[in-house]
C-alpha cells in the first residue's frame, strides 16, 4: 500500500462520512497490518479503534463484521486475537480489505459512527481503492 494511495483513501472514507454528517477516522495499513495513512476525527481513542479493525481486516484479510459473525459462538478466540496480533486489534465491525484484484494490498478501518455505518463506510473506501491509481503519464 502506498502512502498517496493510503492519504486518498483516507481523503474518500472522510468524504462520504461527512455527507452523513459524521466525523470519521479512518485508518490505513498495510498488507502486514502495519498503519500506513490515519485521519483522526473528533475522539481521543479513534485512532486506535480504526486502526485496530484496519489490523484485523489486514491478518485475515474479510470484513471485521464477516470475521465478527463467524466468531460469534467463539467469543474466546476472537478475544484472544487482541493480545495475540501484534499492536493489537478492535473486535467491531468497520475494518475492511482491500485488493488490487486478486493481490491483497492492505486494509482499512472506520470509526466515528456506529458499527453498520463504519461498516458501510469501510466497503465503501476498500472499493475505490481503483480509483485511487496514479495517472498514467502523458504520450
Amino acid at each position: 500500500m502506498e502512502t498517496d494511495r493510503a492519504l486518498k483513501l483516507i481523503a474518500i472514507g472522510r468524504e462520504l462520512a461527512a455527507r452523513e454528517g459524521i466525523t470519521a477516522t479512518v485508518a490505513v495499513a498495510d498488507a502486514a497490518g502495519h498503519p500506513v495513512a490515519l485521519a483522526r476525527g473528533r475522539s481521543w481513542h479513534g485512532p486506535y479503534m480504526a486502526m485496530g479493525k484496519a489490523r484485523l481486516a489486514a491478518a485475515f484479510r474479510k470484513p471485521t463484521a464477516d470475521l465478527l459473525e463467524r466468531w460469534k459462538d467463539r467469543p474466546l478466540f476472537a478475544e484472544s486475537l487482541v493480545d495475540i496480533l501484534p499492536g493489537g486489534v478492535t473486535l467491531n465491525p468497520g475494518g475492511h480489505p482491500v485488493f488490487d484484484g486478486d493481490e491483497f494490498v492492505g486494509a482499512v478501518g472506520v470509526g466515528g459512527s456506529t458499527p453498520e455505518n463504519d461498516r458501510r463506510i469501510a466497503e465503501a473506501v476498500a472499493s475505490a481503492y481503483p480509483e485511487t491509481a496514479p495517472a498514467p503519464p502523458p504520450d
